[in-house]
């Protein structure tokens, strides 16, 4: 059985924010797209990530709504490859509590995002093929 690679599943429409992008401005942006996180970006390179849960630390920390993403994205980003497999994904997922990863190319560059919602649906797609259903 051939394993499903990341770029398969991953999303490719990725919502992206610049450093300077202010809380208010990034909390209504993922409200009007109905998405649980933004990736921070320099260029074409992810830098951080920030989430509903971060959102809402940093206005429990007593935030201005108008604090730039730098000072409340995580910046510890975890990313993966494009043509890595899916249970590589899951595997850092699983590490690190994530629930989204960032995809890059070889070279770094943003190319997508995959979710803990993409992966179940790669894995339950390796088990229908394996006729498990």
């Amino acid at each position: 059985m051939e394993e499903e690679i990341v770029k398969e599943y991953m999303k490719t429409q990725v919502i992206s924010v610049t450093k300077d992008a202010k809380l208010n401005d990034i909390a209504k942006v993922m409200t009007e797209k109905n998405i649980g996180s933004v990736i921070v970006v320099d260029g074409n390179k992810p830098v951080g990530i920030i989430t509903e849960r971060d959102i809402v630390k940093a206005i429990g920390k007593g935030k201005s709504l108008e604090t730039k993403a730098e000072e409340f994205m995580t910046a510890s980003l975890i990313t993966i490859r494009e043509d890595s497999p899916i249970t590589g994904a899951l595997a850092l997922m699983r590490q690190f509590n994530i629930r989204h990863l960032p995809v890059v190319d070889d070279k770094g560059n943003l190319k997508g995002i995959i979710s803990i919602r993409d992966i179940t649906r790669a894995i339950d797609d390796m088990f229908e093929t394996m006729g498990e259903y």
